[in-house]
């Protein structure tokens, strides 16, 4: 589908999936820059994994918040699978932290708050989602709060991404009793034991958030990932304040209670932590906003290197295939299975041409019945295509299409054939002349006739 999706260049890449950012062009011409994970080809063959990418892409679709990264499209093509999801431009904060670790600094106490609230907005959204049609709690819990999956726009936005370890009701990959998901060193001690987990192990993981970028240290690190879990299990905390002495003891009491090993006392929501840092702000009358955020970022930013649509020497051979998956790109239903429109070219859906709005052109009511009704569907409620002739079916529609030849079908962007508007009607230039001949003649004959009545009436009499 390369009038939809077309690849631009490669935005991450991890053990599991890659990430490439791309332009999504819509039906009308508009165009923005989407982000796309994609499964590496050589884990096809783990079902279990796939079932894992599946449950992500499912539970993002319902989730619909500022603070969490919108999922577009799931899809696949003939050799993999997809996720389209809003493109944040900006770091993510690990980068902000290595980028402050080589300044040996840390971001202000107040901005660093800031964040941790904002992402207690989109757990405590997360935690609190129940199902639209039942009304049954979900039961989401993140499970891989980390600081790769908090996301800043340059706006100073933050958003949370990648819910690929998410626990929820809905789930078609149970988790095993005893098995360890997630970052070892971002854990919480219940899931490090290998126990059931809820809201309150996101919570502790926010807890280790915070208090990295405080300190500008890692909490719980060890030589190896044994060593790291065992760090966890244990759930030491050293003194924030004696690291960072812009840390008021009030505030250190708050990351405490989110950090304490002892369910019952931690904080019960996401909701309740996010108050007391908010309660914190207020109290010290702290300012702070996304726009100074975004301004504290602006050294980061000057330093991001520019990434490249189109690199040196023409598009690189791995665009260039993906650009060839985008071609068989099928969208999936929220059941995993292919949806009928997904699979269709935008020139397929409007009857061979793809339109173009044109503001310019006068706005064309041909379309729709006096009724109000759209007079494009037939009487028997069959879709009729803008060249007036019936679309394929579905059963038709998923029929693969016959190849094209490279000479039929160049590569590269395919220039849309703009919308035709309706021809302005024309007066004919006729029709002032032929009503000044019909008076003339008219008038002249009735004045012909007066005269001859005349002169005989003289004549008689």
């Amino acid at each position: 589908m390369a009038d939809r999706y077309r690849p631009l260049f490669k935005l991450d890449s991890g053990g599991m999936a890659e990430v490439y950012v791309a332009e999504a062009e819509s039906m009308a011409g508009f165009k923005k820059k989407v982000a796309i994970k994609r499964i590496l080809p050589g884990l096809l063959k783990d079902d279990r994994f796939v079932r894992m990418f599946l449950d992500e892409a499912r539970l993002s679709l319902h989730l619909s918040h500022a603070n969490i990264v919108s999922v577009f499209d799931i899809g696949k093509s003939s050799s993999t699978y997809f996720i389209v999801m809003e493109y944040v431009e900006g770091p993510n904060l690990k980068h902000v932290l290595q980028h402050l670790s080589k300044r040996r600094a840390t971001l202000p106490v107040h901005q660093a708050m800031w964040v941790i609230g904002e992402v207690l907005k989109a757990l405590d959204y997360a935690h609190n989602l129940r199902d639209n049609e039942t009304g049954r709690l979900l039961g989401i819990v993140h499970r891989d709060i980390s600081p790769p999956n908090i996301l800043f726009s340059w706006n100073g936005e933050v958003k949370l991404t990648d819910f690929g370890l998410a626990k929820a009701s809905t789930q078609l990959e149970s988790t095993d009793p005893g098995v360890v998901k997630g970052k070892f060193s971002y854990l919480s001690p219940e899931a490090a034991q290998g126990h059931e987990v809820d809201a309150r192990s996101d919570i502790f993981a926010v807890g280790i958030l915070a208090y990295e970028m405080l300190t500008g240290e890692r909490l719980f690190l060890g030589e190896t990932d044994y060593q790291t879990v065992e760090l966890v299990r244990a759930a030491h905390v050293p003194s924030i304040s004696k690291k960072n002495p812009d840390v008021p003891g009030e505030l250190e009491r708050i990351i405490g209670k989110a950090l304490t090993k002892d369910l019952a006392t931690r904080y019960q929501t996401a909701g309740e932590f996010a108050d007391d840092l908010l309660g914190f702000l207020f109290s010290r009358s702290l300012k702070v906003s996304a726009r100074a955020l975004a301004e504290t970022f602006e050294e980061l930013r000057r330093s991001q290197p520019q990434m490249q649509s189109s690199p040196a020497g023409g598009t690189s051979l791995i665009l260039q295939l993906l650009d060839d998956e985008f071609l068989n790109f099928q969208s999936l239903g929220d059941d995993g299975q292919p949806h009928d429109t997904g699979a269709e070219p935008l020139d397929s859906l409007m009857g061979g041409v793809t339109p173009q709005y044109d503001p310019s052109a006068p706005l064309s009511l041909d379309g729709f019945s006096a009724a109000g009704g759209s007079s494009s569907l037939a009487d028997d409620n069959e879709p009729v295509s803008a060249t007036g002739e019936r679309p394929a079916t579905r059963a038709e529609a998923q029929r693969p299409a016959p190849a094209k030849s490279a000479a039929a079908a160049p590569r590269g962007p395919r220039a849309p054939s703009r919308m035709p508007s309706p021809a302005p009607r024309k007066e004919s230039s006729m029709t002032p002349w032929v009503i000044l001949l019909l008076l003339f003649v008219v008038g002249g004959g009735a004045y012909y006739w007066l005269i001859v009545m005349g002169n005989l009436a003289k004549l008689t009499g």
